[in-house]
């Protein structure tokens, strides 16, 4: 336990930004340094979690931390991200309050929108590589994410119809997929 809180407690601190970097720092520490989860595993929890009402990445946090080390695993994953990340977010925003109208400060709000858009970018490829797929699931996943994509931005349609109707057709389309996570595996 002492091991998932110092994890929960990095991301909690150092994630800046948002989803991107928290989503980012998770995969790093619990896939490529701890190895307490397989990209793939990381990967399903995750889009899992998209189905989720609320902050996905508190749900993500508690299902990672349920799946390490069961229901202690939640109560340390959630409130191991989420407090040092609360005590810092009220910190800076005291301290905006102090520099609001700095002209450094809006220079600084105004490169984070590009360093954003980056990391999304990146991440989105990191994760893509660890699903990859060939052949005919390779063509679904391609067109499942054009097709939300474009209906995204062209429609006024929900973006919940979009993820209901893109996981309805890729359970038509991939259902007979073998599951890879732990639990899916043992059924």
């Amino acid at each position: 336990m002492r091991e998932l809180a110092k994890i929960f407690i990095a991301v909690g601190t150092q994630s800046v930004g948002g989803g991107t970097s928290t989503l980012f720092l998770l995969r790093r520490f619990l896939v490529e340094r701890e190895a307490r989860l397989s990209e793939r595993e990381f990967t399903e929890a995750w889009a899992l979690c998209q189905l989720s009402p609320g902050i996905h990445l508190v749900a993500l946090a508690g299902l990672l931390g349920q799946r390490i080390a069961g229901w202690r695993g939640v109560l340390v994953a959630v409130s191991g991200m989420m407090v040092p990340a609360a005590i810092i977010t009220a910190a800076m925003t005291a301290a905006y309050g102090v520099i609001a109208d700095q002209p450094l400060a809006h220079a600084a709000l105004a490169g984070m929108a590009p360093a954003t858009g980056g990391m999304t970018l990146g991440l989105a490829i990191v994760l893509v590589r660890g699903a990859r797929r060939h052949g005919v699931r390779a063509i679904v996943d391609i067109g499942l994410v054009i097709v939300a994509f474009a209906v995204l931005l062209l429609t006024n349609i929900s973006s919940v119809a979009v993820i209901v109707g893109a996981a309805t057709l890729g359970a038509l389309f991939l259902g007979r997929e073998r599951p890879t996570s732990r639990e899916g595996a043992s059924e």
